[in-house]
């Protein structure tokens, strides 16, 4: 008589464990739908347009090359070609600015703005709709320019969350012409836009 309950008791901790384990498996099963991957948003435009992507506001107002790069302490040479990407950038909700720049080519070979200078519209936060103009500036190999261009503008990875993933502005800046010899690159110091984005 003591020994049906002993059977019981096991039929029943079996019978609970294949109710978890199946329990768990559908979990496993749906986990992408209740928290799904999220993938960086990009939202695209062309030069002249104001693009607006996560915490970011970008505008692109010219590009220019050239072989020598001269910015207030500097002169640099380069084995292959200056880009100077003349931009301006803000917040839009808070301070926040570019994690990285890079420059794509039509290959899709990617290019970041380079260290050999200050680059100062890089890791610098900007206030919410005050925008501030500057020249990024971008080393490339001289095939790099056989195609059309495009200039990515990543915000922080420490502005992704689980709601709003990292935003990526494209600008699309077309072809772009390479520079004579001796051109010069001299970048724009990073300075307020007059009037703002309406200005």
């Amino acid at each position: 008589m003591t020994a049906r309950p002993a059977r019981r008791s096991g039929t029943v901790v079996t019978v609970l464990l294949l109710v978890v384990a199946v329990l768990v498996g559908a979990a496993v099963a749906r986990v992408d739908t209740w928290w799904p991957v999220l993938t960086a948003t990009t939202t695209r435009g062309d030069v002249g347009d104001e693009v607006t992507a996560g915490p970011l506001r970008v505008r692109v107002d010219g590009v220019r090359t050239g072989t020598l790069l001269v910015d207030p302490y500097s002169e640099l040479t380069t084995g292959g070609v200056w880009v100077g990407v003349d931009m301006a950038v803000s917040g839009t909700q808070a301070d926040a600015g570019p994690g990285s720049l890079q420059l794509r080519d039509a290959g899709g070979i990617g290019y970041t703005a380079t260290t050999r200078t200050s680059n100062p519209l890089v890791y610098t936060a900007r206030a919410p709709d005050v925008p501030e103009a500057g020249t990024a500036v971008f080393e490339v190999p001289a095939q790099a320019l056989d195609g059309d261009l495009v200039l990515r503008v990543l915000s922080e990875v420490d502005d992704a969350d689980g709601e709003r993933p990292q935003a990526i502005a494209e600008i699309s800046l077309g072809r772009v012409t390479g520079p004579a010899q001796d051109d010069v690159l001299e970048p724009v110091e990073v300075a307020l836009v007059p009037g703002g984005w309406g200005g």
